[in-house]
């Protein structure tokens, strides 16, 4: 990897351990379960107490959370994880014959808090992690990610502004299976305690290339307006970027603006309305695009049982002309669909989770903008009193555009990139788990040359097994 253990880097972790090795609040946190017999709408008024969890407007900038024993409360968790894995491909190689075997050891540190009062939360998750690879066929790597969001609630407005920022050896699906944040099976997984931004809010890289740094970074704001008790007006705005390091792969800047309209026809049921406007440019002065999108979305809500959203509609892409031409090739408006869709199920002994999206995005570094499908899934089933095993997978098909035809990027290139796994664990006390994780992954393309000349195209099976450590404390109250 490019990115090698650089002590500045390692700054995030020193600070993350220092807070873990902290004493203790004064007060521990009951692990108590909801009270019984809280169903329907007394279970929904508990879920708006909950800062958290509570469910914000159809397609928010925050994806919904079921409510917990920690919802309601401030509290602290620190957690660390150990994991030893063995990949087969650890360099990406598009060959299997070509691949070169490397063990893999990672160390994470990590905490989440929580701070609320009477009108305001304050929700903070932390990460950082070192990659070792023996006998080294690639670099040694740090990560390091930060969510952060505060909450305000005022009369008929609910205001929250967020950050989300991560510093990665690859992208989320380049470190499929190198669970370093819990044994992950689709990515970097450790960020989400107590924050969880939608993913089409966070600038994301979903075609495999080589191993290369990346910086993304995304700055969040939402006013949800509430005219009654079943009406209500959000406006959101994100502003972000992804970076790459010492590599001639596109570096990009995105804007995403909406404006929504909620109507709640039952305490269960919503329907929204929708525009939103993205704008995707290039630093490098490569011209960008413009996209419009018109939604229609449901939600179907039955607190601590199901959260089912689907929303879609048309959209517009526009183009402007290359350097040094007047005109775009296939015209400069491109008329499709968006989508976004999720599903969250907990089943008795389980839960059942999925989401789909259609958009436009960036490239991922590689093309000039690129229509994204994107989809993942997990089910999660306690076979026992202590045993649960976990299954999840995720796709993400990325397709050039015609009109990037002049800008060395061929128009009909086309990427696939699939991931697969499951984890077999069980406890270790009441707050220490100990996984064994499977992982596959690999990527197929017809093309072998993107932007700047680059080499691009498939990756070869790629395949990660290990053992993972975790080890936290019960959610420490602070008064």
């Amino acid at each position: 990897m490019n990115s090698r253990l650089i002590p500045a880097r390692f700054l995030v972790l020193a600070a993350c351990g220092v807070i873990l090795l902290a004493p203790r609040p004064l007060r521990a946190q009951q692990d108590a379960p909801p009270a019984s017999g809280q169903t329907g709408d007394q279970g929904a008024a508990t879920q708006e107490a909950g800062g958290q969890n509570a469910p914000g407007p159809v397609g928010g900038v925050e994806s919904y959370r079921f409510p917990d024993v920690t919802s309601g409360h401030s509290f602290f968790v620190p957690r660390i994880s150990v994991q030893e894995v063995y990949d087969t491909n650890p360099g990406f190689v598009s060959s299997t014959g070509a691949s070169q075997g490397d063990s893999v050891t990672s160390v994470m540190g990590g905490f989440s808090l929580q701070l609320m009062s009477r009108n305001s939360t304050l929700s903070l998750d932390c990460s950082s992690e070192g990659l070792f690879y023996n006998p080294k066929y690639v670099s040694n790597a740090t990560a390091q990610q930060l969510n952060v969001s505060e909450k305000i609630s005022a009369r008929h407005w609910n205001l929250l502004f967020g950050e989300s920022f991560s510093y990665l050896p690859n992208s989320d699906f380049g470190l499929a299976g190198l669970g370093y944040l819990g044994g992950g099976l689709t990515g970097p997984s450790g960020i989400g305690v107590v924050t969880g931004f939608n993913p089409y809010q966070v600038p994301t890289q979903t075609i495999g290339s080589s191993n290369v740094s990346e910086f993304s970074s995304a700055s969040i704001f939402q006013a949800q307006y509430l005219i009654n008790g079943k009406n209500s007006l959000t406006a959101s705005a994100d502003v972000g970027f992804l970076h790459f390091f010492n590599s001639s792969m596109l570096n990009s800047r995105d804007i995403l603006a909406r404006l929504g309209y909620d109507h709640s026809f039952t305490r269960r049921d919503t329907l929204n309305l929708s525009y939103s406007a993205t704008i995707i440019a290039y630093p490098s002065g490569i011209p960008g695009l413009t996209s419009h999108a018109v939604q229609l979305g449901y939600r179907r809500l039955v607190t601590n049982r199901l959260q089912l959203t689907i929303a879609g509609g048309p959209s517009l892409t526009q183009f402007s002309p290359l350097a040094g031409t007047t005109t775009v090739p296939g015209g400069r408006n491109l008329v499709g669909y968006s989508v976004l869709s999720s599903l969250n199920y907990a089943l008795r002994k389980g839960n059942l989770g999925a989401q789909y999206t259609h958009s436009v995005g960036s490239g991922s570094g590689l093309l000039l903008g690129s229509l994204v499908d994107q989809f993942s899934g997990t089910f999660s089933h306690l076979i026992s009193r202590a045993v649960r095993v976990t299954f999840a997978g995720s796709f993400a098909h990325n397709g050039a555009f015609q009109q990037t035809a002049g800008a060395a990027v061929n128009p009909s290139s086309a990427f696939d990139y699939w991931t697969g796994g499951a984890a077999l664990s069980w406890p270790l006390g009441h707050y220490s788990s100990l996984s064994f994780t499977y992982s596959a992954a690999r990527q197929t393309s017809n093309t072998t040359v993107c932007i700047n000349m680059l080499s691009c195209g498939p990756i070869a099976l790629t395949q990660v097994a290990g053992m993972t450590i975790n080890w936290s404390t019960r959610p420490h109250k602070i008064d």
